[in-house]
């Protein structure tokens, strides 16, 4: 087939199936945002030592903890009303939010220095730790103003919005690392030009979302009240699945900052599959079910899973096979550890990129507090492996990968019991999920 026939086949796909052409634009902007930071992480590997990015690992842990928090999920509530101008009136609420936990993270960076200090044995982290509160306000508003553009079907402004922060940040990292600021602050300075520049332009293309709200619209009270499920459980079920994640990274900091440095490396390396495919499908697949009927979830969220499984196979399969001498070759000879943490950490994320896409199930079907109940467990048990294990790192890191698969395939069956049970709802009985629900990898 010529290319001129295969650009005509896809494009009527996309004309007949609306959904398809949002996730083909956002994918396309993670797809570029994701080269981009691998294309810069094979040389920023060689300019930056695996203590320098163990010490920047910590930095983005404790702010990534902050940052889920900030909006108290208010963010995600902008999708639910049908009236553009209580949309809007929510995002002032989160903005609010987002500027007070903003000042009580720079605060308590200042005032637990000491602890900082004692726990990873490290003055330069604690000292600029409080450069974090910057990176918990530029990542939370941008998130804040994507939903917006969600609620908007607007993908493409979110689309361009993640490839100007991952050249932003990468690019940054690479320019201080090049003159030679090759410590934990050209590390710092390098990702907060990309997440500055990120906001920026977002906002300048959101006017529309901060223009003045007309008299008669819902207080931000009224609508705290109506969605309050979002920060009374949502946000709690947020800020457990953040601790487990980097909480982990946390207690290995303890160990040793280059042992942090390498595993951290793995990660987000094994991220970029799942960056390429998940977050365009989580979005897309967000939006189209916060206005699914009862009927319509079980087939949307079973399809989801086999689709996710199916894609997760290949890639997943390569990583496991290759990693420990890939890692070598392409970051050096440094990076020798990082190549057996992916392996390791394999089973964990492929299950990852099949239970990302319908993570947001127990919001829209009002069952907050099963995943409530379930990233508490989630949580507990893959810190309280590596807290307590008597085993070397890489061979504890090994056994969580498994643990946490097992969990995530436990997650897929409550997923289906919670989609089942939305469907044997009555249809005018969905005005009820609305008030608490939600329409996260």
């Amino acid at each position: 087939m010529s290319s001129s026939g295969i650009r005509g086949r896809v494009q009527k796909l996309i004309t007949k199936y609306p959904t398809l052409r949002h996730i083909m634009v956002l994918l396309t902007g993670t797809a570029i945002a994701q080269i981009v930071v691998m294309g810069v992480s094979v040389i920023t590997a060689r300019l930056f030592t695996p203590e320098a990015f163990g010490q920047f690992a910590i930095f983005g842990s404790l702010t990534a903890i902050a940052t889920t928090i900030a909006s108290l999920r208010l963010d995600m509530t902008i999708m639910l009303p049908e009236d553009d101008d209580e949309a809007r009136r929510i995002a002032r609420v989160a903005t609010y939010c987002n500027v007070v936990v903003t000042g009580l993270f720079t605060l308590a960076a200042l005032v637990l220095r000491d602890l900082v200090i004692a726990q990873y044995g490290d003055p330069a982290l604690a000292s600029w730790l409080v450069m974090g509160g910057f990176t918990v306000f530029f990542v939370a508003q941008a998130t804040m103003m994507q939903f917006w553009f969600n609620r908007k079907t607007d993908y493409r402004t979110i689309s361009l919005n993640r490839v100007q922060q991952a050249i932003g940040a990468a690019g940054g990292q690479l320019g201080f690392g090049l003159v030679g600021l090759r410590t934990l602050p050209g590390l710092i300075f390098g990702t907060l030009i990309g997440q500055a520049f990120a906001f920026v332009n977002l906002r300048l293309r959101a006017r529309d979302l901060f223009r003045p709200i007309p008299e008669g619209t819902a207080s931000g009270r009224e609508l705290v009240g109506r969605y309050k499920k979002m920060p009374l459980l949502n946000m709690p079920n947020a800020l457990v699945d953040s601790v487990r994640i980097n909480g982990i990274t946390l207690l290995i900091g303890t160990v040793a900052l280059g042992a942090v440095g390498q595993f951290n490396l793995a990660w987000r390396i094994l991220q970029v599959p799942i960056g390429l495919i998940n977050s365009a499908i989580s979005q897309v697949f967000f939006q189209k079910l916060a206005r699914v009927r009862p009927g319509e979830m079980l087939p949307l969220v079973r399809s989801t899973m086999i689709r996710s499984m199916l894609i997760a196979i290949v890639p997943f399969g390569l990583i496991y096979l290759v990693s420990p001498w890939m890692f070598i070759l392409v970051f050096g000879q440094q990076w020798d550890m990082a190549g057996d943490f992916a392996r390791a950490l394999t089973p964990w994320l492929a299950m990852q990129l099949v239970t990302s896409p319908i993570s947001t199930v127990f919001v829209v079907t009002d069952n907050q507090q099963w995943m409530l109940a379930f990233s508490i467990v989630f949580c507990a048990a893959p810190l309280s492996l590596l807290y307590f294990s008597p085993l070397a790192l890489l061979d504890t890191v090994f056994w969580l990968g498994l643990l946490m698969a097992a969990m995530l395939a436990i997650m897929l069956g409550m997923s289906l019991l919670a989609a089942r049970g939305y469907d044997r709802r009555r249809p005018e009985g969905t005005d009820e999920v609305d008030a608490g629900a939600e329409p996260t990898p």
